[in-house]
């Protein structure tokens, strides 16, 4: 297996045009198309915007597209990584996908008996008709099967729909059959180009479903199941916060005392997340929040959508990120640099690793710190108005920690606070960030250009020189300024 990656790998280094069908080709461009009538003796590698298959590919198909569409057949394995794949052809071996969507439509055939289907995707769907030899595996928010599974189900996610037949055991886990959080993720999905209908998460079995093996699941509550099963399912309970109507319902002392346990110690967590790591930015850089604060106060609006768009698209980027680090280690150990190989592996492992890392620490942790601190900061005034800023700061802090923590552990709403509080601080971050790097460059381009561009805040004309009247002269009279006169801040 690891040699017929590495041969797949190469070819995306070692060419870089479509060539005529061969025992190995490639395929790239914006618009990448296998016409009917031609057939592909070979592997076949692509790195398209939309690929379309009709013919025949013998081999594997491996490589990435924004919208593929299978068609025709492939006597081999698929492994792509997409924005959307439907598979309407012939699959021999397996298919290996990652992206938002997947879709087995009826009239595809995946024709080996061992022919797997492997998903990390937000949806993954096997359509009324439509066969899986072997095991479904699936990670993503939904996993519908209309079609008929011939082997195991694994899922981890949300939803998960069942209404075909599946003839081993189904495991899964799935998120609570009572919530209606899902009509936000649908509202987000209006704007990207996927053609995806959400189902509400649970477990859901409906009267048509077969299961012929042992039905297990974990979920915060049992799952809707209209099924005759052959066998009793297994299901185990995850204890999670309570929303309002079912705390509205509690009426016994130790139900109530229970769920407000729960309540407290996910605030204290909560609290100790945000103070903590707000003291250890604060310790390493004291006025590390100073710029981020200030942005965050005069662009409250841009800050958020920055930040939102920002974590979005940070999902496909760290994705092409790794996928670039592949095809680097790939081209060297197929030629037979084996230390090098093994080296840069590790690596660019590493590298990727820590810019996940530090991107997500900064987009879940230091953004909402920085909300809390700034929020803290305005409570801070209300309560106290004669008390500075500074030398509170820790204070402000911890106040802000609280508040917000109690806001963020709240049921049913505290998870989307949070996430407008992240998507707040991210966007103030950022926007810093990027004010921090133009007001590097300008100075550097006024003394190319011979001209000095205006600053446009107060911060960025602390860089500049104080402005020379008449083209630099002095104007008369400056060579006999009074005793403790002093020009500009000097």
């Amino acid at each position: 297996m690891a040699q017929r990656w590495s041969l797949l790998f190469l070819l995306v280094v070692m060419f870089v045009s479509v060539g005529t069908a061969s025992a190995r080709d490639v395929l790239q461009g914006d618009e990448c198309s296998i016409p009917a009538s031609q057939t592909i003796n070979g592997d076949l590698f692509v790195l398209c915007r939309t690929l379309e298959i009709d013919g025949v590919v013998n081999g594997n198909l491996i490589g990435a597209a924004t919208t593929a569409v299978i068609n025709g057949e492939v006597n081999g394995s698929l492994y792509l990584l997409a924005g959307e794949l439907t598979l309407n052809g012939e699959i021999a071996g397996s298919l290996h996908f990652a992206g938002p969507a997947l879709r087995i439509a009826s009239e595809s055939q995946l024709s080996s008996a061992d022919s797997d289907i492997f998903s990390l995707s937000l949806s993954t769907q096997l359509d009324s008709g439509a066969r899986v030899p072997n095991s479904v595996i699936a990670v993503g928010y939904q996993l519908v099967l209309d079609g008929t599974v011939g082997g195991e189900v694994s899922f981890w996610g949300s939803a998960l729909n069942i209404t075909g037949s599946i003839t081993r055991d189904v495991n899964a886990t799935v998120g609570n059959s009572e919530s209606s959080g899902v009509a936000e993720l649908q509202t987000l999905l209006t704007f990207l180009p996927l053609d995806v209908s959400l189902e509400p998460p649970g477990l859901r079995v409906a009267e048509t479903a077969q299961i012929d093996g042992i039905l297990s699941y974990t979920a915060p509550v049992p799952g809707v199941i209209a099924a005759t099963l052959s066998q009793p399912p297994a299901f185990t309970e995850v204890i999670t916060q309570p929303d309002l109507t079912q705390i509205a319902d509690i009426v016994q002392t130790d139900d109530a005392g229970r769920q407000l346990g729960l309540y407290l110690a996910q605030v204290v967590r909560e609290f100790l997340s945000l103070f903590l790591v707000g003291g250890l930015v604060l310790l390493i850089s004291p006025n590390g929040f100073t710029a981020p604060l200030r942005s965050l106060a005069s662009r409250p609006m841009p800050s958020a959508g920055f930040g939102l768009l920002t974590f979005i698209i940070s999902f496909p980027m760290l994705a092409i990120l790794v996928f670039s680090s592949v095809l680097v280690v790939v081209a060297f150990g197929l030629l037979q640099l084996g230390d090098l190989t093994v080296a840069s592996a590790v690596v660019l492992g590493v590298i990727n690793l820590a810019v996940a890392t530090a991107f997500y620490v900064v987009a879940i942790f230091i953004s909402r710190s920085l909300v809390s601190l700034g929020f803290g900061r305005i409570l801070l005034r209300v309560l106290r108005p004669g008390v500075g800023g500074r030398q509170n700061v820790v204070a402000q802090l911890a106040l802000g920690s609280l508040v917000l923590a109690i806001v963020f552990s709240l049921p049913t709403v505290g998870w989307l606070l949070s996430a407008i509080a992240a998507f707040l601080g991210l966007g103030a971050l950022l926007n810093t960030v990027q004010s921090q790097l133009e007001a590097r460059r300008r100075p550097q381009v006024a003394r190319v250009a011979g001209q000095v561009a205006l600053p446009s805040r107060s911060d960025e004309a602390r860089l500049y020189p104080p402005p020379m009247l008449n083209g630099g002269q002095k104007s008369p009279g400056m060579d006999n300024l009074p005793s403790g006169f002093h020009w500009w801040d000097d």
